[in-house]
């Protein structure tokens, strides 16, 4: 298993996902485990985290945090996040098991209130095995119902309020219309495009106490980085928000972009069609 484990990570097609590991095959969870930990982008800190995301479709989504120099420390993707964020961006309805090379911080134990099913959700640090609920006691969160969660919450209605960006218009409104704000209704979109012309889209992703939210760029990175173009150059941002929100990320995606690739950003703004 192993062996095939290493072949997805080197497919050309891989989009930071396997297929086929079962939740009880330690071995290739651990080996697993480990690469995902390779994927981490560490340079402030250079403490890297992997972590796996078991969906209920029995795909294995892998995690890692990335940090980003120029910008506050709290703009960081931990690994966790990374996780959940790459399941989600695949479509997963639900995470039942959840392996983190290193026990998981409040921050994380925080953002992961916002699943339907949290306080049933398994995690797993390297023997021992514990529910969130044992791991995060009496939490602040407003208990997600099933089908208004972070992973399986209704799409958005958006358009652009002006004139789209040409033929990236389509990915990008669907990218912001993913957006999971409960708190701020506040979506947002990110598309990166990179030299071959691979894209990458995220979205606008809330936490309860909003501190351990994750920016849409951050999400499209994270996309790019678990994956086979991981390496490449990114040529092109842009960034939607809704015209009448009261917050929004557009001077972070510009910092953390201009450090990146040195790149400028393309605004565009929405509104809601409902």
């Amino acid at each position: 298993m192993s062996e095939r484990v290493e072949s997805a990570l080197q497919s050309a097609a891989f989009a930071g996902s396997i297929e086929g590991i079962a939740p009880e095959d330690s071995h290739a969870l651990s080996f697993a485990l480990a690469r995902a930990r390779d994927f981490a982008v560490a340079p402030i800190s250079n403490f890297r985290v992997g972590a796996l995301a078991v969906g209920a479709s029995g795909s294995c989504y892998l995690g890692a945090n990335m940090e980003f120099i120029g910008v506050p420390l709290n703009a960081s993707l931990h690994a966790e996040q990374s996780a959940l964020c790459n399941a989600r961006a695949h479509g997963e309805q639900a995470v039942r098991l959840l392996i983190v090379s290193e026990l998981p911080c409040g921050h994380c134990r925080q953002f992961l209130q916002e699943l339907w099913d949290a306080p049933n959700l398994e995690i797993r640090v390297g023997e021992h095995a514990k529910t969130l609920a044992a791991l995060m006691p009496n939490p602040f969160a407003q208990i997600r119902t099933e089908g208004q969660s972070l992973l399986d919450s209704p799409l958005q209605k958006l358009k652009f309020s002006e004139a789209g960006p040409g033929g990236s218009e389509q990915s990008l409104i669907e990218a912001a219309a993913m957006s999971y704000t409960p708190y701020s209704q506040s979506p947002e979109g990110v598309l990166l495009e990179t030299t071959t012309g691979k894209r990458f889209t995220g979205n606008a992703i809330e936490s309860i106490a909003f501190n351990p939210s994750i920016p849409p760029v951050i999400a499209a990175l994270n996309q790019k980085n678990l994956s086979f173009s991981r390496k490449e150059t990114v040529n092109r941002c842009l960034h939607a928000r809704l015209g009448t929100s009261l917050n929004h990320s557009f001077a972070l995606t510009e910092a953390i972009m201009g450090g990146v690739d040195g790149i400028p950003v393309e605004r565009f703004l929405m509104e809601c069609t409902e």
